[in-house]
């Protein structure tokens, strides 16, 4: 590989380095309110689910506390299993 290819090589993957960090930025800004270990955490499941073909498009927290209540009676539930 001759120091043109390489430079060549450098040059193409600094300017995609910076896309996704601009991309990053921008789903940063879009969902302020989500913890970053969170994020973490849901594109591990995503990527361990579809064996790392999937990409987590956009998070947010449901407005409801459904998720609260259902996990409650879950948790709650006395009945023989």
């Amino acid at each position: 590989m001759s120091d043109t290819d390489k430079d060549l090589l450098i040059t193409t993957l600094a300017t995609r380095l910076a896309a996704l960090e601009s991309e990053v930025g921008a789903l940063k800004a879009a969902s302020p309110g989500i913890p970053e270990d969170v994020v973490v955490a849901i594109s591990a499941a995503v990527s361990a689910y579809l064996g790392n073909d999937g990409s987590v498009q956009a998070i947010r927290f449901a407005p409801s506390p459904n998720w609260i209540r259902q996990g409650r009676r879950a948790l709650q539930n006395h009945s023989i299993r």
